[in-house]
């Protein structure tokens, strides 16, 4: 009863968050996070004190709707070199982008350490254009994990660099297989998995939560303690 008590009271805090201002932080766990999808792999994630990070910004028609404007975000991660994901030309100020060779490994940009893990389409040939950097950082107390256009399972060596992720942002639909995706969500262990990409609206994982808007609000206190899907 516990336990379905903390489940209900942080579904009300999600929907409660969506398409609402960021709470005044009072403590570390009650800091707030803001998710809001854009389109196809591309989300803004915002901090408590306003720091926002975009992901795999697409060209105009590549993610089937239009980025806002402006767009101003502090920091960009592109996963890979491909029209749905690398326009890095939609910010309308100059922040921070890391991509490629320049992703990899640990950067620190306004205050946030994001460290870039490389995986390949083909792990035995590991060329540039077959390269997806999967991007981890921490923020509002919570370790975020971008899997981006991930292809294939996790080695051992990616799961140590990645270590547990409290909130997961997973592809469906494209080249990572079903099996594959179900053992690196069992490797990885999160608490909230996002699922992204054209078929996320059809894949669910563990519980759901469905808030009526494309973003929602959380906080470290409100994640849900048994792997939850939110769907945006």
């Amino acid at each position: 009863m516990a336990r379905r008590f903390f489940f209900l009271a942080a579904a009300a805090v999600f929907l409660a968050g969506c398409g609402g201002n960021e709470a005044a932080p009072s403590s570390t766990d009650q800091r707030e996070t803001r998710v809001e999808w854009l389109g196809n792999q591309c989300f803004r994630i915002t901090s408590s004190i306003g720091t926002s990070i975009l992901t795999d910004p697409f060209s105009s028609g590549a993610g089937g709707r239009t980025l806002p404007s402006p767009l101003k975000p502090d920091i960009i991660l592109i996963s890979h070199e491909s029209s749905d994901a690398n326009n890095s030309d939609a910010a309308d100020n100059q922040p921070t982008v890391f991509r490629g060779s320049i992703g990899i490994g640990s950067n620190n940009a306004t205050g946030i350490r994001i460290h870039g893990i490389p995986t390949f389409r083909d792990p035995d040939k590991e060329t540039p254009d077959g390269m997806n950097i999967v991007f981890v950082w921490q923020m509002d107390g919570m370790r975020f994990c971008f899997l981006g256009a991930l292809m294939n399972q996790l080695s051992s060596a990616q799961i140590s660099q990645i270590g547990p992720a409290d909130v997961l942002f997973v592809p469906v639909g494209g080249s990572l297989s079903p099996s594959a995706r179900q053992t690196v969500l069992e490797q990885l262990r999160p608490r909230l998995v996002i699922p992204m990409g054209r078929g996320a609206g059809g894949w669910t994982y563990g519980s759901v939560l469905h808030p009526a808007g494309d973003s929602a609000r959380f906080s470290r206190s409100t994640l849900p303690l048994q792997t939850t899907t939110l769907l945006l």
